[in-house]
């Protein structure tokens, strides 16, 4: 950071009021007139401006579910910043972008698995872990992050049961079963 003195001692560091900045350039410290930076406003800039606040404006209409995807599968950065620059790409690629497929399962007899939970994963990494104790799981899935594998749990032992290398392909799993914990979940429609 740039702290410029003068001789009655005042430091100084970035902008000076309304008309001066401290700088540094190679080394050596001064002071500038301060220049607004331009607005070109082009048409490219206003449709980007555009773009970026429609992908804020959707990741706002996500529910808890689909956001908490995002967060899971994001890595050195946060689920927003992920789902902005998922959306910007895929406009700038003139593709649809894309919004986590929300899936709801619950148990088949309706009644709750007390110590019972739905995890998925996605590239080996724990995206999901739901408890079943209302006896209803709700997870969110996006096609392009397949492969997912599901999880039964009861206690301490757990089974996958379904392992979906394409979602695109297959869709969304109507069932997931495990005989051996007793657990069977049935997406609601």
């Amino acid at each position: 950071m740039t702290r410029i003195s003068n001789i009655f001692g005042t430091t100084f560091s970035g902008r000076i009021g309304k008309k001066m900045v401290a700088a540094t350039w190679k080394g050596h410290e001064y002071v500038r007139t301060y220049v607004k930076p331009p607005n070109p406003n082009t048409e490219n800039q206003q449709e980007a401006r555009g773009t970026f606040a429609k992908a804020v404006k959707t990741w706002h209409q996500l529910s808890d579910v689909q956001q908490d995807f995002y967060e899971a599968i994001a890595e050195k950065m946060s689920g927003f910043n992920l789902f902005i620059s998922r959306y910007v790409t895929a406009v700038q690629e003139e593709e649809e972008p894309e919004t986590p497929i929300e899936v709801a399962y619950v148990t088949s007899d309706r009644k709750p698995v007390q110590i019972g939970k739905l995890a998925v994963k996605a590239g080996g990494q724990e995206i999901f872990n739901v408890s079943l104790k209302g006896s209803r799981a709700v997870v969110a899935l996006t096609p392009s992050d397949s492969p997912y594998t599901f999880i039964l749990r009861r206690g301490r032992a757990e089974e996958a049961v379904l392992k979906v290398r394409d979602l695109s392909e297959t869709g969304v799993p109507k069932t997931l079963e495990s005989e051996r914990l007793g657990i069977r979940l049935v997406a609601e429609c």
